[in-house]
């Protein structure tokens, strides 16, 4: 036993380091993985939002303001503009992220945009809502049944890709190129006094 400690002694130091080392690499990429995931997941969850946001525009146009015409075509103009760009900007960034995950939303948008299009052409076709009665919008007026599938769908894609593959393929993932997400479009503020000439929802 001694003669063992004298012959390994001068090494086990070198072993020791060598031991620290390779658990510190292992928590290094480990904290990377859940970096990434936590970037995705945020990406994911705003790209759902913005098609959430465009479906209820259809509600915001049909509870307009009666008395302010000029006013609220302004303000919902500019904030489906806003809307506009987001889905934009989350078409092409989650399609490079993950194009699995980019084509179920690529669905998703175009469902949404046909579906709560044609309920905004009708919101805006019709006289905004006089009481409060006409708050209560029902199905027969909007119907969004429709984009259930599509949603459950872009869902799934999201759940497939995030799902940890193996323990190998989570301890040691594939490298990467590391990109910095862009930040999603600014929108400018309206210039003062002026209207667009109709109503936005006649092409969304």
């Amino acid at each position: 036993m001694a003669d063992a400690i004298k012959v390994f002694g001068p090494y086990a130091a070198v072993f020791a380091a060598l031991v620290t080392g390779l658990v510190l690499g292992l928590q290094a990429r480990i904290g990377r993985r859940a970096q990434l995931q936590e970037r995705k997941q945020e990406l994911f969850a705003s790209a759902y939002e913005a098609s959430i946001q465009y479906a209820e525009m259809a509600y915001a146009v049909r509870r307009r303001r009666a008395d302010a015409a000029a006013e609220e075509r302004v303000r919902l103009s500019e904030q489906l503009r806003e809307i506009q760009s987001r889905l934009t900007w989350h078409e092409a960034w989650v399609r490079f992220e993950a194009p699995e995950v980019g084509a179920a939303y690529d669905e998703l948008v175009a469902r949404t945009r046909t579906v709560a299009g044609q309920s905004m052409k009708d919101a805006w076709l019709s006289p905004p809502g006089a009481d409060d009665t006409a708050m209560v919008i029902p199905t027969s007026v909007i119907d969004l049944r429709a984009l259930a599938d599509v949603r459950e769908r872009y869902m799934a894609a999201v759940e497939a890709h995030l799902r940890p593959r193996g323990r190998a393929r989570r301890l040691f993932p594939r490298p990467r190129p590391r990109r910095a997400m862009p930040p999603p479009p600014v929108p400018a503020p309206p210039a003062g006094g002026t209207t667009p000439g109709g109503p936005v929802g006649g092409s969304p």
